[in-house]
């Protein structure tokens, strides 16, 4: 009789994935792998590196399977799980004065309130976490394993301003546990995210200069402008940039740029993109961002589109038989980029391209990036407006790996409310695209105007 084993939910399966080929399907648990318990993502990654592999599954009507699967070897089985680190989450216990899950809307899925705090997830999509509750089994796991690099959300080097800003008296553990990993060998992309009056200045000053002293390991840094939403209350009175003082910061970092592309090889410490919105700058090359390492973070998506968008304009246009009208939704911060986006697909003859900035109802004024905007932030722009045949939105607006904005609207359920049918993309290449698609084939537009009669 097999010894009781803790089994993982599988919540999705790649479409053509070895798992996929194999049979197996979503809402099947994972029990054992060559008959091995897996302890967590980080060892389901490990194992299912190998070509072959002997899978215990658990159906979900409770039957239990063995399935051998042979795949290349470093090929993903195609599995995902809920949740993603397979065994419990671990959870911040930091009280951040700029926490943005603090300044939430109510009434949201209980997953978008979750502050996670796991080095697993660090290494695995880059999500940032402070290491101020980083214990001794973890670290020597991290070492063992050579999980980098990791991403993490600095602040402060100051121990007593690091106390304030992450509310919690075991901030002085983070950076403890920063310079083991440095000296250990783990590489590390840090995050600073700014509050005008707390850890600017002559403070930034200093982290700078600490980060920089702790050694190459430590490879870059972003600063990142603090978000505020309408939610926030009860919490510790903080600003937003002014435009005058985005514009200084800009010139104080390309300063320090210049002087650590001598020492260091490198810029070292990068801007988001929203101080350039901020500013009214324009945006750096692309060789500035030296590979975006930090893209997730927000520092230099914008020259990234822009560059996409160069791509398009050396393209041949598409021929459009008959006149096609589209709608680009986006929030204010990408007013610019898209006001550039429009001018080049004008271009194309018998598209008519309107852009439609929305206001952010669900977090309040403040926030204006397209990646915090509800479906009902898109219904409230759009509906009542003039007829177009497409919507096309930044798939940034959606829960990963699915239709669902953040308010739990999905991308049916507006499109049914419009009347039209609504393109998540990724960027100008795939929305060119579309429209190729269309032009080959313009009878789509009758078949998609049929779905919402």
């Amino acid at each position: 009789m097999m010894k009781e084993t803790i089994s993982y939910s599988i919540d999705t399966v790649s479409p053509g994935s070895p798992a996929a080929v194999s049979g197996i399907q979503a809402g099947w648990k994972l029990v054992r792998i060559d008959n091995q318990p897996v302890k967590d993502i980080i060892d389901y990654k490990i194992m299912e590196a190998d070509e072959n592999l002997r899978l215990l599954v658990q159906t979900d009507k409770g039957l239990l399977h063995r399935i051998k699967v042979k795949k290349p070897a470093g090929v993903p089985l195609g599995l995902g799980f809920d949740p993603p680190t397979m065994s419990d989450l671990q959870r911040c216990r930091n009280k951040c004065i700029f926490c943005f899950i603090e300044q939430n809307p109510p009434n949201m899925r209980p997953a978008l309130y979750v502050k996670d705090e796991d080095y697993r997830l660090s290494f695995l999509y880059g999500n940032f976490i402070t290491l101020n509750s980083l214990n001794d089994l973890e670290f020597e796991r991290i070492i063992k394993l050579q999980l980098s690099p990791l991403y993490v959300s600095v602040h402060t080097t100051n121990p007593a301003l690091r106390r304030i800003i992450f509310g919690t008296k075991h901030a002085d553990r983070g950076l403890k546990n920063l310079k083991r990993l440095l000296k250990a060998g783990i590489r590390i992309h840090a995050q600073v995210v700014l509050c005008p009056g707390y850890n600017t200045g002559l403070e930034l000053e200093r982290t700078i200069r600490d980060l920089d002293q702790w050694g190459p390991n430590l490879t870059d840094i972003a600063l990142v402008p603090v978000g505020l939403t309408a939610h926030r209350s009860a919490l510790i009175p903080l600003r937003k940039f002014f435009p005058e003082e985005a514009k200084k910061m800009i010139e104080e970092i390309e300063n320090k740029q210049e002087r650590f592309l001598k020492t260091r090889n490198s810029r070292f410490v990068f801007l988001a993109d929203e101080f350039y919105v901020m500013a009214g700058v324009e945006f750096p090359g692309n060789d500035y961002y030296e590979g975006y390492p930090q893209l997730e973070n927000g520092v230099g998506l914008a020259r990234q589109f822009l560059s996409e968008l160069a791509v398009v304009s050396d393209q041949e246009l598409p021929m459009i038989k008959e006149k096609l009208t589209v709608t680009v939704a986006a929030g204010k911060a990408a007013e610019v980029l898209l006001k550039t986006l429009v001018k080049e697909f004008s271009k194309i003859d018998k598209l008519i391209i309107n852009l439609v900035v929305v206001e952010n109802r669900f977090f309040g004024e403040p926030v204006n990036v397209s990646g915090l905007l509800a479906g009902s932030d898109l219904l409230a722009a759009l509906e009542g407006k003039e007829q177009c045949d497409l919507v096309f939105i930044a798939n940034t607006l959606l829960r990963e790996k699915s239709d669902i904005f953040l308010d739990d609207m999905t991308i049916t359920e507006l499109e049914q409310s419009l009347k039209v049918p609504v393109r998540a993309v990724s960027g100008p290449l795939e929305m060119l695209k579309i429209i190729r698609d269309i032009a080959a084939a313009p009878i789509l537009n009758e078949k998609e105007d049929q779905v919402f009669d």
